[in-house]
C-alpha cells in the first residue's frame, strides 16, 4: 500500500466474493479463483479480479480514479453502471460521471511499488500531492498557476524531498521555502524583485 491508504477486509471471507474497500493506492497480485473473485470496492465502483496483479489509486480527495492491469484481466464497474475490460498495459481512468481506457508506461505508474516515483509530463501539483502523502508535508504555492507547470524524471521513494527539490530549483524558473513541515513554491523571478 501506497501513503495515505487505508484497506478494509475481513478477517475471513465469507459468501463467493472476496470483497475489499480501498481507499488510496495499493498494488494487489490476487491468486486466481474462478469461484470466489476478488473485489476492491473503491469510492467510484468496483473492480472484479479472478486472477492478476494491478495496481488502485483511488484516493478519497480526488476526483479520479486510476487502475492499471499490469498482467491477467480485470473488470472496473463504475457507479453509472459502465464496465471497463482492461488487458495487460491499460489503465481505466474513472471520474463520477465519465471514464476512458488507455494505453500506459507500466513503470509510471507501479513504479512505487519498487520505491521509485517515475513521472512524465505530470502536473507540479500532482507530484507534490503524492509527496504531501509519504513525506507528511503541506505543500503551497505562491500563484495558483504553478501546480500547472509539468514536469518529468524520477526519485526514489526513500530519498529526500530536498533532492526532487533542489532539481525543481535547477530548471531556473521555481524555488522553494521550507517552514517545518510546510513548502512554499513560488516563481525566481518574485525573489529576485
Amino acid at each position: 500500500m501506497n501513503a495515505g491508504s487505508k484497506l478494509i477486509y475481513p478477517v475471513r471471507f465469507a459468501g463467493k466474493r472476496r470483497i475489499v474497500r480501498l481507499e488510496g493506492e495499493a498494488y494487489f497480485d490476487v491468486v486466481a479463483d474462478e469461484e470466489h473473485p476478488f473485489v476492491v470496492q473503491i469510492h467510484l465502483g468496483e473492480i472484479t479480479v479472478l486472477g492478476t496483479a494491478f495496481n488502485v489509486n483511488a484516493y478519497a480527495d480526488a476526483p479520479v480514479c486510476y487502475t492499471t492491469l499490469v498482467h491477467g484481466k480485470v473488470k472496473f464497474s463504475t457507479l453509472n453502471a459502465e464496465t471497463i475490460t482492461l488487458s495487460p498495459g491499460e489503465q481505466a481512468v474513472v471520474f463520477a460521471n465519465s471514464s476512458t481506457k488507455r494505453e500506459v508506461d507500466l513503470e509510471e505508474y507501479v513504479g512505487w511499488v519498487d520505491g521509485m516515483y517515475i513521472f512524465n509530463d505530470r502536473p507540479l501539483g500532482d507530484i507534490m500531492k503524492t509527496f504531501e502523502r509519504w513525506y507528511d508535508i503541506q505543500v503551497y504555492y505562491e500563484t495558483p498557476n504553478l501546480r500547472d507547470i509539468t514536469y518529468s524524471g524520477s526519485l526514489k521513494r526513500h530519498g529526500t524531498i530536498n533532492s526532487f527539490l533542489d532539481a525543481l530549483e535547477l530548471t531556473g524558473d521555481l524555488t522553494y521555502k521550507i517552514s517545518g513541515r510546510s513548502i512554499l513554491i513560488y516563481d525566481k523571478a518574485d525573489e529576485q524583485a
